[in-house]
């Protein structure tokens, strides 16, 4: 499953610092949960998980407890003092959709990406950029699945 390695090459092809930031992740399903020790890996300095469903949140800190080193906790979809928040939920798929973050708290300070592919622009990277940030959707993601499995194909696979 390359969800995590393109989710977070996706973001920072697109201007995202991830060593030392403060992230918020919103989804601990697999695509969630793979993103989530990916940003470890990345070197984030704290990772806030929340999910709707906190045995999900539960099981996550869980798995990532030795990998973690303490730089992750569950809280609330509140991006207040991050620098990167991240949307790995259906959320925003359809129209009328809740969004994974209350769009009023984004600042153009932070980055934002979305799992969310072959939807267009949605309405959560479209609040980002209304916010000022930078952002990175689920297209993004798709275009570097594909640059890693090629790598992967021609014997250059990064790890």
């Amino acid at each position: 499953m390359l969800d995590g390695l393109a989710f977070v090459k996706a973001q920072t092809d697109h201007g995202a610092h991830v060593a030392g930031a403060r992230a918020l992740l919103v989804g601990a399903g697999g695509a969630g949960s793979a993103i989530a020790i990916e940003l470890l890996a990345a070197a984030v300095s704290v990772l806030v998980i929340h999910d709707a469903d906190e045995s999900r949140v539960s099981a996550l800190l869980d798995l990532l407890a030795d990998a973690g080193d303490g730089r992750v906790i569950a809280g609330p979809p509140d991006p207040a003092g991050c620098d990167l928040v991240f949307n790995a939920t259906p959320m925003g798929m359809e129209d009328g959709d809740p969004l994974p973050v209350d769009p009023a708290l984004l600042t153009s300070s932070m980055f934002v990406g979305d799992v969310i592919a072959g939807h267009g622009v949605t309405p959560f990277i479209k609040a980002a950029q209304a916010a000022g940030g930078k952002t990175a959707n689920g297209g993004h993601m798709v275009e570097a699945v594909q640059d890693l499995m090629a790598d992967f194909l021609l014997g250059n696979f990064p790890r």
